[in-house]
């Protein structure tokens, strides 16, 4: 009937009503399903930052530790120069702080050139599988498009640039300079001599070289080969922690603006909160426009038909969202706001529900906020996992964020009201009624039969005669209407052009009673006896009553 309603032109080439609601609406379902997505990413990404704010401490720890250590290698070095060899110890350190940071260079290198080479398979995967994964999607849903699979062939994601041709580029760009950063083999100078002159800049020398020098002055430094060997154990090990230290410094730099990104990355998840409300409050708008034009015939009419509405409203399933939390993600034996079961589902029908029924998506965005704000401190406090439990802690952290913007509770739903009440809420009766109702005074579309069982059932004689028999009358003209019925009015005032009556006979011995059928129109003198004797109690039933209103019958 909905679909009837709408004007051919209207109908967008829709065969039914499914199709047209689909036109209508999927493109806002495949934007929820799309932020619904980023809100998944976003969070995950939102559970690193907070686990890299949790490691500050750790982190300042450690590098406190591994600067302690150094320094107490630096001492130990120290006590094995020999009297008389401190120029060239100095001269050792100066080379090994040189050689260091050439090798934070390499490792840093290293680390870029083992990035290019995942995203050069990233790339070829991408090219290979997700994007013409992506393409086919979208093919299959803008069906309706009409182009052609040349024309479909544009929509193909591809890189913007020569990414191959850079990704090269870089790796070969960082090999060159790793090879020039460790420069070529040095062989032995004659007569021991110096492999770095006097005065020369270090910076500016490779590290083979500058691990030549520092290896020959480790000989320089004591006769003693015990000492020796010592000196560079301690030299060693003071490069290996140094570039643990660098490495230390790095994470703990980016821990440190972890709590400002995870500010940002929590605006931006809100804000594809509030998008995928924006796309649910318009799925509700455009449903509500194509139950318009039904809408507005209802208003038209009289009567019990007056009473007919049409619904489009989000059903928020608070209890079932609450619970996953109650029973999945909180420790309700730990004290707290929410030990007691179903006291998150009472918090969350209090603070949430108001907007996620009825509000917009600022209203939505701006109650999830208050709601984070008021209780994320007291769920926290119900974690299954403590801190230290790193693994399973964060794994926790993220199951809670997926949970809490999660939105696969609320739905919209268009329902029949018949006076402001949902038809699935009335009597089987009364909701036979209304959609008898409905497929008579509105479903002039369908010229199919339409067969009813004694539809006065929960209707008085008056609304038998002001609702149903004008609503028969008209409907007959254009469908055949069977129907079964005791009520005269329905049979002699819709003007019956065929009135068949059922007898039951006795019941055979172990079987059925015989039933037989007489048929004919109300111009039979034996058949409006007939309906006067079944469905009025004869003609003494009527003389009867005449007589007890007082009213004369003829014969």
């Amino acid at each position: 009937m909905i679909f009837d309603a709408h004007q051919d032109d209207a109908r967008e080439g829709a065969i039914d009503f499914a199709e047209l609601r689909g036109f209508r609406t999927d493109r806002f379902r495949q934007a929820r399903k799309r932020e619904a997505e980023a809100i998944s990413d976003i969070s995950d990404r939102v559970a690193a930052e907070i686990e890299k704010k949790e490691s500050l401490p750790s982190l300042r720890r450690q590098v406190g530790e591994k600067e302690a250590l150094i320094k107490g290698y630096s001492s130990d070095l120290r006590k094995h120069v020999v009297k008389g060899s401190e120029k060239h110890a100095e001269r050792h350190s100066e080379i090994g702080r040189a050689a260091q940071g050439l090798r934070s260079q390499i490792q840093t290198l290293g680390t870029q050139k083992r990035s290019f080479i995942a995203l050069q398979d990233e790339v070829a995967s991408t090219r290979a599988t997700k994007a013409p994964e992506l393409l086919r999607q979208a093919k299959e849903r803008h069906q309706q498009s009409g182009m052609k699979p040349e024309e479909w062939e544009e929509f193909l994601l591809i890189y913007k640039g020569d990414v191959d041709k850079s990704l090269t580029s870089y790796i070969e760009a960082a090999d060159k300079k790793i090879e020039e950063l460790t420069g070529p083999p040095v062989a032995e100078p004659n007569h021991g001599d110096a492999f770095i002159a006097d005065g020369a800049d270090l910076t500016s020398l490779p590290l083979n070289t500058l691990q030549a020098e520092a290896k020959r002055l480790e000989a320089m430094l004591s006769a003693d080969k015990v000492i020796r060997e010592r000196y560079a154990a301690l030299s060693k090990k003071i490069a290996q922690e140094t570039s643990t230290l660098n490495t230390l410094k790095e994470r703990l730099k980016d821990a440190e603006g972890a709590a400002e990104r995870q500010k940002e990355l929590q605006k931006e998840r809100m804000e594809a909160y509030e998008r995928l409300f924006e796309a649910i409050v318009a799925e509700q708008d455009a449903l509500a426009a194509l139950y318009a034009p039904l809408m507005s015939r209802l208003e038209k009419s009289t009567g019990t038909l007056r009473k007919l509405g049409f619904s489009v409203r989000r059903v928020v399933n608070v209890e079932a969202w609450g619970t996953v939390a109650e029973e999945d993600l909180i420790d309700r034996r730990k004290a707290g706001p929410f030990y007691r079961r179903g006291a998150l589902v009472a918090e969350a029908d209090a603070t949430l529900r108001p907007a996620w029924e009825k509000g917009s998506s600022k209203d939505i965005s701006a109650a999830m906020s208050t709601f984070i704000s008021k209780h994320m401190a007291a769920i926290l406090s119900h974690a299954p996992y403590s801190e230290d439990k790193t693994e399973q802690y964060r794994a926790w952290m993220k199951q809670l964020a997926h949970w809490l913007f999660d939105t696969s509770h609320i739905s919209v739903r268009y329902e029949i009201l018949y006076d402001g009440l949902d038809i699935r809420k009335l009597s089987p009766g009364t909701r036979g009624i209304v959609l008898l109702l409905l497929y008579l005074a509105l479903d002039d579309a369908d010229d199919r039969p339409l067969i009813i069982d004694q539809p006065e059932e929960n209707l008085d004689p008056k609304s038998v005669f002001d609702e149903l028999v004008s609503l028969f009358i008209s409907a007959k003209t254009k469908r055949q209407v069977i129907m079964v019925t005791h009520n005269a009015n329905l049979v002699i005032n819709t003007d019956a052009d065929q009135v068949i009556i059922a007898d039951a006979g006795s019941h055979s011995s172990g079987g059925l009673p015989e039933i037989t059928y007489r048929g004919g129109g109300l111009e039979d003198s034996e058949i409006r006896r007939a309906v006067c004797d079944i469905l009025e109690g004869g003609e003494q039933a009527f003389r009867e009553r005449a007589r007890r209103v007082r009213v004369k019958f003829g014969g």
